[in-house]
């Protein structure tokens, strides 16, 4: 699965790319990613400059996609991206960072909450960090189903300083998902 298309940041252009593969989890089992590529385009940092006023990181802008799990049986789901950490709460993207964040997430077709496996307390609980697994949950508690659907939003930053660049640079990362 292809989902994450790489950056390219210059004096003159940026385009970023983020690749999202599926990895083989349960024979029973399929993850998918749609739309299949997640593409932030080609800017400038002088683009970069003018739509981030006053933030540093910079933002690429705000993409958005959906994950799709379907499996023969019904099942408890525990879903992870895997890809490499820059921090506690970003995925690497080339120079800069990436941060998921879970809008919403339909098991059997029914809105439901989830919990994130292996995050401690946090403030925004809707950021999917790098080592946590999302779980379908009703009142605080794992439910199985056989398909699910997670609604999601990538954002991808690049500290100003990372801009300056006097060739074609390029942004990209390289990210799986797995079914436990």
């Amino acid at each position: 699965m292809r989902g994450l298309k790489a950056v390219a940041l210059s004096g003159l252009s940026l385009s970023l790319l983020m690749f999202v593969f599926p990895a083989p989890a349960h024979a029973e089992c399929t993850v998918r990613l749609g739309p299949a590529a997640i593409d932030f385009g080609s800017t400038t940092r002088g683009q970069l400059l003018a739509q981030s006023v006053h933030s540093d990181p910079l933002s690429f802008g705000l993409r958005r996609a959906q994950a799709h799990v379907q499996c023969e049986r019904s099942r408890l789901m525990r879903l992870e991206l895997v890809g490499a950490a820059a921090d506690a709460g970003h995925y690497r993207f080339g120079a800069g960072t990436l941060q998921v964040r879970v809008l919403a997430v339909r098991l059997d077709g029914k809105a439901v909450q989830w919990l994130s496996e292996g995050q401690g307390e946090d403030p925004d609980a809707r950021v999917w960090r790098p080592g946590v697994r999302l779980v379908p949950a009703i009142a605080g508690a794992g439910v199985e189903g056989q398909r699910m659907e997670i609604e999601l939003e990538f954002e991808a930053g690049v500290a100003s300083a990372d801009t300056r660049v006097s060739d074609l640079t390029r942004f990209d990362s390289e990210l799986k998902f797995v079914l436990r």
